[in-house]
């Protein structure tokens, strides 16, 4: 009996922790993407440090869109985002929104068609119009995009959110001379 009352004692700590991180799992599956910042000890997490590494790589890659007078002016500093440019997600999401439409339209797919973003992006790259640093741009993006899109709370600060639709300004003026 007493050797039944050990074997209890060991198993027991073991078998609660497993079952509180079994119980908790969801809960802070759903938590982790909502935070920029996570700090423990020596560990440190920062999710818009992996957006800020995305958006350098844009602007190291991509060059800064030439600005035509005879094209309407559609950037993050313009009037017409001054609306969403105060709400990081949505500045975020509307970027996103035209430059996939510009994909849309270089690889001849409807917006009324459904076609993901990897599809989209492997047309663009088997038309060879685009530069693989172009394409690996847009999927960084994408990725960023969807990060932003599917969490619960803001994510990405209204800096982060400007230099975003920065590096989307970027692209599409990569996408074959338009300018953002």
């Amino acid at each position: 009996m007493e050797t039944w009352v050990q074997v209890v004692e060991l198993v027991v700590w073991p078998f609660t922790i497993v079952v509180v991180v079994g119980l908790l799992r969801a809960p802070l599956s759903k938590l982790v993407p909502t935070l920029k910042r996570l700090k423990y000890k020596d560990l440190e997490l920062e999710f818009e440090r992996e957006a800020s590494k995305i958006l350098a790589e844009v602007e190291r890659d991509l060059p800064e869109p030439k600005r035509s007078d005879n094209v309407e002016e559609r950037g993050p500093d313009t009037p017409r985002f001054s609306r969403i440019a105060t709400v990081p997600t949505d500045l975020v999401m509307c970027s996103w929104s035209e430059l996939e439409s510009v994909i849309r339209d270089l690889v001849g797919i409807s917006a009324y068609e459904e076609t993901s973003v990897r599809s989209l992006v492997d047309l663009l790259a088997k038309s060879g119009r685009v530069s693989d640093e172009t394409i690996r741009a847009i999927l960084d993006l994408a990725a960023l995009r969807n990060r932003v899109a599917h969490a619960e709370s803001e994510v990405i600060s209204a800096g982060m959110a400007h230099s975003y639709a920065n590096s989307v300004r970027r692209v599409k003026a990569g996408l074959g001379g338009i300018d953002a």
